[in-house]
């Protein structure tokens, strides 16, 4: 159909199957490409085109304890929405175990409330384990004011960790003082409830 202007052309089905070929400029001459192969140029892919995707979002809307001699794992009893990233019961059957369906690098990022009763600042350490065993090098320290400073502190950290089909990963915590606890506030007339901890993972390679 020579000579004839797009506009004056019949419109194309979509979406576009793939095959359908377009002329593009190349080293000064006109050459056919198919459209399937348009969003996969050198820097960029088109989303629906990536395979292995993997995310979640869990959370808790519980109150946690935890002991001060031992480590404990924190506890995400509900999913909104995930893919790849399941979130299984331990042992002892608590929901604790962040489970990958494939191998890869994976985000992480929980996000926890704690809260403090005593009259006294205390402390939460915060790590993650790998399969049962410490993740080297994750732990951190958090305060959480005292009752009249407040008695709360939100606390987030991300980190990125390799995994192997099927492992999982546990968030692990230890508080200084039992007064210390992971909170849960319920929905109030204007603000929607704070989970205790919410967490959002992705595999990013």
């Amino acid at each position: 159909m020579a000579n004839v202007k797009i506009t004056d052309m019949t419109a194309a089905t979509t979406p576009l199957a793939g095959t359908e070929l377009l002329e593009i400029v190349q080293g000064g001459e006109s050459r056919k490409v198919a459209a399937s192969a348009i969003g996969n140029s050198a820097t960029a892919v088109p989303y629906a085109s990536l395979s292995g995707r993997a995310y979640i979002q869990a959370f808790s809307n519980t109150d946690q304890t935890g002991s001060v001699s031992a480590a404990t794992a924190i506890k995400l009893e509900n999913t909104d929405f995930g893919a790849g990233i399941t979130i299984a019961n331990d042992g002892s059957g608590n929901p604790t175990r962040i489970t990958f369906a494939a191998a890869g690098t994976y985000m992480l990022a929980p996000s926890i409330q704690f809260a403090n009763s005593a009259g006294a600042d205390h402390t939460a350490t915060v790590w993650f384990r790998l399969n049962g065993t410490n993740i080297a090098n994750s732990a951190t320290i958090t305060t959480i004011p005292k009752v009249s400073e407040g008695g709360a502190q939100f606390f987030q950290i991300v980190i990125y960790e390799q995994v192997t089909a099927g492992q999982y990963i546990e968030i692990m915590w230890l508080p200084s003082n039992v007064a210390v606890t992971v909170d849960f506030t319920a929905a109030g007339a204007i603000a929607p409830a704070i989970p205790s901890i919410i967490l959002v993972s992705e595999r990013i390679a």
